[in-house]
């Protein structure tokens, strides 16, 4: 039995093959190209059992007896009936009682605002029988999901920030996350941002941070947003989180928090054509930690009114130990799976290889961290090293899949940290490569399971059964 059967004209066939692939993502989708012998004993078959009727008028299905056949079939048998209009026609006569979604403007994007309506219309009737699926990439198909960031900053690290660009580069690593607290011009950044066009010119993906990590840290008061819109109109990169430090407390409220968030995010948009992403940020509770309850709500707030590409949450703030983080990411999933179109979650601050792992198992897509220049990572057992480690694991980099990686061993122009820096760059690479197979062959459990030991394992299965299946 179908979720939603559609009524069309032959006419209009090509453009209710797009709208047929969209739904067909979220409910079992029944037209008339799956008869399998006669389209009379189809039809009877299918039309009666379905949960809902999709009817797409235009100028040529409006006269068609076939469709108004269907259509009264329908009613017949008292199964609930949606029409929009592909280009902005009536319906036939006789149907004029029934609400119809404007589609003219429509070209195939799930994040069409009439898409968008037609959307709601059929969630209210029946809810989608199906999550949605994250995309294999975003940004043109430059960014394949899941992916990892490997971050860039002066703060508690043991590159320079123009050292460890220079080392993206070389090694032509595929994303980067550099923070906008190093590239305003008291910082003198011109080193930095001569590394960061480099880096572009291998192709490169640069996301801009706000620099309130950094700035948070450091408790510095001098970090302002002037601060920021300065460097958003000197510098180099392709997206950009808003400015997301305020001074006022946070509200309380989930729809006023949301409305904060929407406004940060449009009032930096207005200061470059790149994107500009909203970051949500939820209040602390008096005994410490975080309201992680609100950011699900928030979040979904938030994607409906800026359809943005990305959406950052600090990992930080989803709760404390990685059962709530989970729990709470599935929840913010759970939201979006109202939404008509498919929003990706970028989590701020997530290095650890098994952090990652798990939480894209939840439904979380991007991700970045400093652990490729804080630690070392031991490639047979995914976890992470003091620095000073890396002469316990330099046999991995002499088989590094990375040719520079191997030759900045035997280097004498490479300083230690260097070489580190090749050896983390060189798995997270890989990582990133077998993150997003499984993720397409949706293993993502199995990937993380692998990862950890016995005893892990047997608690993340006992903690999270939803995620993790024995």
């Amino acid at each position: 039995m179908a979720d939603i059967y559609i009524i069309y004209g032959r006419q209009d066939e090509g453009r209710t093959e797009e709208l047929v692939k969209l739904l067909s993502q979220r409910w079992i989708v029944w037209w008339d190209r799956l008869v399998k012998q006669r389209f009379v004993d189809d039809i009877h078959k299918e039309l009666p059992a379905t949960r809902c009727a999709l009817v797409l008028w235009s100028e040529t299905s409006r006269t068609k007896d076939t469709v108004i056949d269907e259509v009264r079939l329908a009613q017949e048998h008292e199964v609930p009936i949606i029409c929009a209009s592909l280009d902005g026609s009536g319906p036939a006569y006789g149907f004029g009682g029934y609400a119809t979604t404007d589609l003219s403007s429509w070209e195939g994007q799930e994040d069409h605002a009439a898409f968008s309506r037609l959307f709601d219309r059929l969630t209210a009737i029946l809810p989608p029988t199906k999550r949605a699926k994250r995309p294999a990439d975003i940004a043109n198909g430059r960014l394949p999901l899941p992916s990892v960031f490997l971050s860039v900053s002066s703060f508690e690290t043991q590159l320079v920030p123009h050292g460890a660009v220079k080392a993206l580069a070389l090694a032509r690593a595929p994303t980067l996350l550099v923070s906008a607290w190093d590239l305003v011009k008291r910082r003198k950044p011109d080193a930095l941002i001569n590394a960061l066009n480099e880096y572009k010119d291998t192709g490169g993906f640069i996301l801009l941070d706000s620099g309130n990590y950094e700035a948070s840290r450091l408790t510095a008061k001098r970090w302002t947003r002037s601060d920021f819109e300065e460097v958003l109109g000197a510098v180099p990169f392709d997206w950009a989180f808003c400015f997301d430090k305020t001074k006022t407390r946070l509200p309380s409220k989930p729809s006023r928090l949301a409305d904060n968030i929407i406004e940060n995010a449009r009032r930096d948009q207005a200061l470059t054509d790149a994107p500009v992403m909203p970051v949500i940020h939820v209040p602390r509770l008096n005994s410490g930690g975080y309201k992680a309850e609100m950011i699900p709500k928030v979040t979904r707030l938030v994607a409906e009114a800026l359809h943005p590409p990305m959406i950052g949450i600090p990992e930080r703030e989803l709760g404390a130990g990685v059962s709530q983080r989970v729990a709470t990411m599935r929840e913010v999933r759970r939201e979006l799976d109202q939404l008509s179109f498919y929003q990706p979650i970028h989590l701020l601050g997530t290095g650890n290889p098994w952090t990652v792992g798990i939480l894209a198992s939840a439904g979380a897509d991007c991700f970045d961290g400093l652990e490729w220049c804080r630690t070392v990572v031991d490639h047979e057992t995914d976890r992470l090293n003091h620095f000073q480690h890396f002469d316990l694991f330099t046999d991995q980099t002499r088989f590094a899949d990375l040719a520079i990686a191997s030759q900045a061993l035997d280097d004498p122009d490479v300083d230690f940290a260097g070489k580190v820096a090749f050896h983390n760059i060189d798995y997270f690479m890989r990582f990133n490569v077998r993150l997003r197979e499984m993720a397409r062959e949706d293993r993502l459990e199995s990937f993380v399971t692998s990862r950890l030991g016995k005893a892990a394992t047997e608690m993340l299965l006992r903690l999270n059964p939803e995620v993790f299946k024995a």
